[in-house]
């Protein structure tokens, strides 16, 4: 089972007036070390892969760089499934940097522990082919992906439904045919079931929590994963009835009065049945075989010009320079 490293990721984001931002998960600025490594070099490596909905620039080996094609793309597919977003064009497919090995990675990581990043507004995923166990890099990448779609989502999604299925998706999998999602975090899991003070209900669903202070005593993120653990597995009507709530409350609906037509609960109530299910032994998941996912497995492979691999490289280096620069200025 994976664990939850979601402490140990940075996520980035792009503000409104184009400047850049960072929300740190757990504040680790060190910035040494970064800049030791010339990003230039062996620009003979890099090549470029366009899959449906992906656009992929990497100097790892082609077959490591497929694979990493291809579980996006299944990804994706599944996330809008489970979304029920519906399904829409890339017109600017999503631009992800796979470095080949951590060094060559080292001069593009905006701290020291970053493992990997996504680039909100820039929509650019940056990372490190090695595998999960050795360098959990995807979670953080695989939770921000979520929003991005989530942003696609004709309704206007309640914070807590967006944080809690991105949490949810951190730990999808994609293993030998068999896709799997809902997977519970142990850590988180075991903390909602344990220590955790739970935020009232009606403080929750009405979205004036502040998913930025991470106080381990009321985790907006951990709550919001249970809440949607219980809508997507608690029982099988749920997920009717959530849909029906999304859509009272993009019609004008109070979020109570919405809550008490579709599922017959109070915020209060609510929230013992929540408590009710966290609280169980076990916790369900769903395993899907790839066969029943419908993806596009076309691809189109090229080797890049010299100029055309420096100028993909400066792009990603300009932003992190830029946020290098800013946090210099904060500290």
């Amino acid at each position: 089972m994976r664990q939850n490293f979601l402490n140990n990721y940075v996520v980035w984001g792009w503000c409104k007036h184009a400047a850049l931002r960072m929300s740190v998960l757990w504040w680790f600025w060190l910035l040494g070390g970064c800049a030791t490594i010339d990003p230039f070099a062996n620009l003979d490596e890099w090549k470029e892969i366009q899959s449906k909905n992906f656009i992929v620039y990497t100097n790892a080996q082609e077959k490591v760089a497929l694979n990493f094609v291809k579980e996006f793309e299944v990804f994706r597919a599944t996330a809008l499934k489970i979304t029920t977003i519906p399904p829409f064009e890339e017109t600017v497919p999503v631009r992800i940097y796979l470095f080949k090995n951590q060094n060559s990675f080292a001069p593009f990581r905006p701290s020291e522990n970053t493992a990997g990043y996504f680039i909100q507004g820039k929509n650019y995923i940056a990372l490190y082919a090695i595998p999960f166990e050795e360098n959990p890099q995807y979670p953080i990448v695989y939770h921000e992906y979520i929003h991005y779609l989530l942003s696609k989502h004709p309704a206007i999604i309640p914070s807590w439904f967006n944080e809690g299925l991105a949490t949810m998706f951190e730990t999808f999998e994609l293993n030998r045919g068999l896709v799997t999602f809902g997977n519970p975090q142990y850590d988180r899991w075991m903390f909602m079931k344990q220590r955790a003070s739970w935020i009232p209900m009606k403080e929750f669903l009405s979205d004036q929590t502040n998913y930025h202070e991470n106080n381990e005593r009321t985790h907006a993120h951990s709550q919001a994963w249970a809440l949607m653990h219980y809508f997507i597995f608690g029982n099988k009507q749920n997920m009717a009835k959530l849909g029906q709530y999304i859509y009272l409350v993009n019609n004008g609906y109070e979020y109570g009065e919405a809550l008490l037509s579709t599922f017959g609960l109070t915020p209060e109530e609510l929230l013992q049945e929540v408590k009710g299910y966290i609280a169980k032994e076990t916790l369900p998941y769903s395993t899907m075989k790839l066969d029943d996912i419908a993806i596009d497995h076309h691809h189109h492979i090229r080797a890049l010009k010299e100029n055309e691999a420096r100028q993909v490289i400066q792009d990603l280096k300009d932003l992190v320079d830029t946020f290098r620069e800013k946090v210099s200025h904060q500290h």
